[in-house]
């Protein structure tokens, strides 16, 4: 997919350098700073400032925003300031890359239009040279309908912190109408996302980030330190990839339009530096050097290169096979198409089939499927890119390597939900389904356990992995991967084919999203992932709140904190889980320590 990279440039902001010098005065325009300030993608000489101003006419008019950062914070010692013009085509956000700054210094940045001044925040530059520790914090899946943003809260509290990587699904595309992901629990917290419909269009990414800019605990959390971000999913449509996702309809229209206008929303609202020139709009993969301690690399794997997920009723992925049982003694395989196509379509559109027939997918099929050696997350062009980034990060005797991914990496095979929750829990559980969701469901009763619960993650990209984990033994990297998208804590040893460990994974659980567990009632999957899975050592499926990993060169020490609830907003932080990182002295990590 190609995304015109000056439609980006001229929809997402203009840049301190875009200033003009017959500036129009703006004093006389009234407006308000309804969606607090954020900052983003530090450097070690700058970093980028955001805010917002919404005017409290229609009139559709220019207004120039002053800005200034400083080393202190009643912004007695100024280091830069400018003014920036904003306006409808901007949706009137306002980004300013504020450079000349000096290495890992705090400084404050603030707004001004006419009289109005914008709330105060603190942001960190990078370092240079040598640094004895590093605090980062791991977030994602903040499902503005499922909870508050107590873990947000949490984050904007902490005494010490560097910088908050947010991994994804920042925003959801689902609404506030009754039907929608999470609707269950907002309507009963009063947690109404808006538009009420789902966003598709560039207006609709619009509202809903300015919704959810409006909570006060995510405002205080941008507030509190930079963040380096890149977007999942949720940010256009669910499981999507380079040409389409599973959660656009063809009546929702062209998928490039969509996917566009949902790229341009999130430059605006979203406190990044655009992409270095020749680079797509969509390639937000990119890289950050924390001194002589580790390099972060932030990975794309949606749109960039994602290859279509496999879909189970999906004919050129799986065959399906349709039985007629009326005699159960002799079953017969129905290979009249009318009948297939028949019974087969009364299941895809959630009608309950004849009670004498039965269908079943041709499970080598789907295996040949998943295994196709051209499949990637990634993308060739990203592979290569991010062996080059770990060469050189260890090349330069970086302790650490962090890679920012999207969605879980660890090998989750083998898992047996079914059976796990015995069967009369299953059954009642399969009975309070919606009708178009049970029939496949019900799939997982035989499916086997050499293939993944859902298609989404890399247990669905073998081929994928295989390469990825052939770039950490090449490079014998001290690779930790951070990823999202799960809705679960996840404590995982990566390991190659012949089982040596070649990289850690931290998975942080989600701000408020449901998990799997929530969705089978409650259940707490987390052991059963740990005793199965043999790259996991520890799981999480019914905790929210993030994860926080501080480097130093000796160690990388990983807490997991949760908060008590999300459906209040009286709750308790707690240290739900701890582990300990050590780099092997021949290069590579130990094994991962629980604590």
């Amino acid at each position: 997919m190609k995304i015109d990279r000056r439609g980006i440039l001229g929809t997402a902001g203009v840049l301190a350098s875009a200033v003009a010098t017959n500036a129009k005065a703006s004093e006389s325009k009234k407006v308000k700073f309804l969606h607090g300030i954020a900052s983003g993608d530090p450097l070690q000489d700058r970093v980028i400032l955001w805010t917002r101003i919404t005017p409290e006419t229609s009139e559709n008019a220019d207004f120039w925003v002053d800005w200034e950062i400083a080393g202190d914070e009643g912004f007695k010692k100024l280091v830069g300031h400018g003014k920036v013009k904003t306006n409808a085509s901007f949706d009137y956000t306002v980004k300013v890359d504020a450079t000349g700054l000096k290495p890992y210094k705090d400084y404050y940045y603030r707004f001004k239009c006419g009289d109005v001044i914008s709330a105060i925040g603190k942001t960190r530059t990078l370092p240079i040279g040598a640094v004895n520790d590093y605090v980062i914090v791991a977030a994602s899946c903040a499902l503005f309908s499922c909870g508050f943003y107590n873990a947000y809260k949490e984050i904007a509290n902490m005494p010490n912190l560097d910088v908050v990587l947010h991994l994804g699904d920042y925003i959801y595309e689902y609404g506030s109408n009754p039907d929608q992901l999470g609707m269950t629990i907002g309507e009963k917290i009063g947690r109404y996302p808006m538009p009420a419909h789902e966003a598709v269009t560039l207006e609709d990414y619009r509202e809903r980030y300015a919704c959810y800019r409006l909570d006060p605990d995510l405002q205080a959390a941008h507030a509190r330190a930079p963040w380096i971000c890149v977007w999942d999913d949720h940010e256009t449509a669910n499981d999507d990839w380079v040409g389409g996702a599973q959660d656009h309809q063809p009546n929702e229209g062209d998928w490039k339009v969509r996917a566009k206008a949902s790229v341009l929303a999130y430059y605006e609202w979203i406190p990044i530096r655009e992409p270095e020139k020749g680079k797509r709009p969509e390639s937000i993969n990119r890289v950050f050097e924390i001194g002589n301690l580790a390099t972060i690399i932030m990975m794309e794997n949606r749109l960039v290169g994602r290859s279509r997920q496999i879909d189970i009723q999906n004919a050129s992925d799986v065959k399906w096979s349709v039985i007629d049982n009326s005699d159960k003694m002799n079953p017969i395989v129905i290979n009249e198409p009318t009948k297939v196509r028949e019974i087969l379509g009364l299941m895809a559109a959630g009608n309950e089939i004849p009670e004498n027939y039965e269908i079943k997918p041709d499970y080598d099929s789907l295996r040949e499927s998943l295994n196709a050696p051209e499949r990637t997350i990634f993308g060739a062009e990203q592979e290569k890119w991010l062996e080059q980034e770990i060469t050189k990060s260890v090349k330069t005797n970086k302790a650490w390597q962090i890679i920012g991914n999207q969605v879980v990496m660890a090998n989750c095979l083998g898992i047996d939900i079914p059976a796990f929750m015995g069967k009369d829990r299953w059954d009642k559980t399969l009975s309070h389904m919606s009708p178009k969701l049970r029939p496949w469901v019900k799939q997982l009763e035989n499916l086997p356990k050499d293939l993944p619960f859902g298609f989404d993650g890399w247990d669905a990209y073998p081929a994928a992995r295989q390469r990825v984990d052939d770039i950490f033994e090449k490079t014998n990297s001290r690779t930790i991967v951070l990823s999202g998208d799960s809705h679960a804590f996840w404590l995982n040893e990566l390991n190659n084919n012949l089982g040596k460990m070649v990289a850690a994974e931290i998975g942080t659980t989600s701000i408020t999203s449901s998990s799997l567990g929530d969705m089978l009632g409650g259940l707490e999957l987390g052991p059963e992932y740990s005793n199965k899975c043999k790259e996991v050592l520890f799981c999480n499926h019914l905790t929210r709140g993030y994860a926080v990993l501080t480097l130093n060169k000796d160690e990388a020490k990983v807490d997991l904190i949760g908060v008590s609830t999300v459906f209040s907003k009286e709750y308790k932080p707690f240290l739900l889980k701890s582990s300990i990182i050590k780099p092997a002295s021949d290069g590579g990590l130990e094994r991962l320590k629980l604590i």
